[in-house]
């Protein structure tokens, strides 16, 4: 493959084939990750970066078309800091050389360049003996020597010589990786994925693979890296990146807005797109300090830190716990069971908000209020589904997805897809249909959770949990038809005639998953007396195993719950929390709920 020239396609296909070859070493990638966090993801990060960029990519002979839309993929796609810095390189080609049709050596080594001085101005502080010097290294050498190549093939291959020496050295550069005799991860990536383009141009791989979608390795439970060096080198909790619509010269705006809510910030962008990346303990208020300036958010991703650090150091049981944002349970017990959540999406005009995590109930009101159009809600995409599937069975032997009902919500449906194309590949999976939501659905989740790191099979689980959803029941105490009204779950007449009226209903579920009124009464004291009488009832006929109160920012009404429940059942409530912000904007601002287990 001796080429002086380069089109689109040329250049796409070096991409495919790089993606090719660190989708082979990922997991090798997530074991040796110990900067800047230990989260053992920066090989999935880096194959889901890339698989996005090559299955979503326009390809054409045209570069101009083709590094255009690369670059868009790349920054709405692009996971992780490792992700994130590999998007900046591609924007860096994009903006050095997309109004070109080909490209010479010359041009090529000038959007390298420019590639590397996107990637180094995309971190907020840049660190030597990672990514960032190899690709460094790797560009200089094609600055300093493309007029002495006649060919791409020798060129690349020359440089990636230079590249792998400078992967070798960061051990020097990074006291973390030194005292884990590792090289770094992303850098470790960028010289895999060089490496799979030299195969490509030196010809040692006659054709170009395709990726598998499931991208889980055999030996899951395989990591060298035990000791006790590997607490998370950030304060911060969460690692959130976001999507932002506006034109990449707001950058230096957009970090001196974040400067104080946490560290490792990236700020990077094509033109079209912002990508943003930080370790904060606050998403949800990173979001509101964006929307507070203008800023239209059009993506999220918000990965716990602490619980993946967590599992990487003292996993609790070989079976892995999953389910969606409505499930309710307190971050106290999500913390200490292990329990892994994907998140629902709510949307307010143009901006999209993850539930729980940059939606919450710290600023649900003011979304609320500042909305032109009342928010909607949307299931957790499969995307988002799959990277966190993807990262589960690279650290459990099995996983058991327990979803919010189907008969309210398509997350069940976006689970399905998963769930099946794992299953087909061999892998333990299940998925149940926990026909509840918000609170019921969360205790089931905890308990299945502490089954699992109680040492208990799969097949316990499963039955415990559906032997629990018949016997579990969810009152819900509007303060107002309002807001059903707004999200669409009671007709319009209806509620406007009810709201004039001053009625305040009880909502629950159907056995079949499906919502239904339960109840209704003109004020919240009558309304509160008919939900303890029926409660009572419950603890006279079957008994009740355990109970959780959870609410829509009415916390004093909660706890005035908790005190008349105690004194009907005779216990405390398992937990109190407050509820998915998705799950508020139908219940409404006010809203309270019980949720019980029967004992029989």
């Amino acid at each position: 493959m001796k080429k002086s020239t380069i089109n689109g396609k040329d250049f796409y296909d070096y991409i495919k084939s790089g993606a090719n070859e660190v989708y082979g070493m990922k997991d090798d990638l997530n074991r040796i990750n110990v900067f800047p966090v230990k989260d053992g993801d920066t090989g999935t990060n880096l194959v889901m970066t890339m698989n996005s960029i090559v299955d979503e990519t326009e390809v054409s002979d045209d570069f101009d078309v083709m590094i255009r839309s690369m670059s868009n993929v790349a920054f709405e796609s692009a996971r992780g800091n490792s992700g994130i810095i590999f998007a900046s390189f591609i924007g860096g080609f994009s903006n050095a050389c997309g109004q070109l049709k080909t490209l010479t050596m010359e041009e090529f080594s000038n959007g390298a360049t420019v590639a590397v001085e996107e990637a180094y101005s995309a971190v907020s502080t840049p660190v030597e003996g990672t990514m960032l010097t190899v690709i460094k290294e790797w560009a200089d050498y094609i600055a300093e020597n493309y007029k002495k190549h006649h060919y791409f093939s020798d060129l690349l291959e020359a440089a990636y010589s230079r590249a792998k020496i400078a992967l070798d050295e960061t051990p020097e550069k990074l006291e973390i990786l030194r005292k884990n005799k590792v090289v770094d991860s992303g850098a470790k990536g960028f010289v895999l994925f060089l490496e799979g383009i030299n195969n490509l141009v030196s010809e040692l791989k006659s054709t170009i693979h395709e990726q598998p979608k499931v991208l889980i390795n055999d030996s899951v439970f395989e990591n060298s890296i035990n000791d006790s060096n590997h607490d998370l080198l950030t304060s911060f909790r969460y690692c959130t990146e976001i999507v932002l619509r506006n034109d990449i010269a707001e950058k230096s705006k957009i970090e001196a807005l974040l400067n104080n809510f946490g560290d490792s910030m990236i700020v990077t962008g094509n033109g079209r797109l912002i990508k943003l990346h930080i370790h904060t303990d606050s998403p949800d208020q990173v979001t509101k300090k964006l929307i507070e300036n203008n800023y239209v958010i059009s993506k999220s991703k918000v990965d716990d830190m602490k619980i993946q650090n967590d599992v990487e150091l003292n996993r609790l049981s070989d079976i892995a716990i999953l389910t969606d944002s409505i499930a309710d349970i307190s971050m106290e017990l999500i913390e200490k069971e292990q329990i892994h959540v994907v998140s629902a999406s709510l949307i307010a005009d143009e901006s999209v908000y993850l539930d729980k995590m940059t939606v919450t109930q710290d600023n649900i009101k003011a979304i609320l209020d500042n909305s032109k159009k009342y928010p909607s809600s949307t299931q957790p995409d499969v995307k988002q589904i799959r990277a966190k599937v993807e990262w589960l069975l690279g650290h459990y032997k099995s996983v058991v997805v327990i979803s919010v009902s189907k008969a309210l919500s398509g997350t069940y449906g976006n689970f399905e897809k998963i769930v099946d194309e794992y299953a087909l590949n061999g892998y333990d999976i299940k998925l149940l249909d926990s026909k509840l939501n918000t609170s019921g659905q969360g205790m089931v989740v905890l308990k299945a959770a502490e089954m699992a790191n109680n040492g208990h099979a799969v097949e316990d689980i499963v039955n415990m949990v559906e032997s629990e959803i018949p016997r579990t029941d969810i009152y819900v105490s509007l303060d107002t038809f309002k807001y059903a009204v707004k999200g669409g779950r009671v007709p319009n007449k209806i509620g406007t005639v009810l709201m004039f009226l001053g009625a305040k209903p009880v909502m629950t579920l159907k056995r079949s998953g499906e919502g239904t009124a339960f109840g209704l009464a003109f004020s919240r004291k009558s309304i509160d007396k008919k939900i303890m009488r029926h409660v009572s009832k419950i603890k006279t006929e079957y008994g009740i195993d355990r109970y959780s109160i959870v609410h829509a920012n009415n916390p004093e009404l909660a706890e005035q719950y908790a005190i008349m429940c105690e004194e009907i059942i005779g216990m405390k409530p398992l937990y109190m929390t407050p509820i998915s912000a998705v799950t508020t904007i139908h219940s409404g601002i006010g809203s309270v709920a019980i949720s019980l287990v029967r004992g029989r």
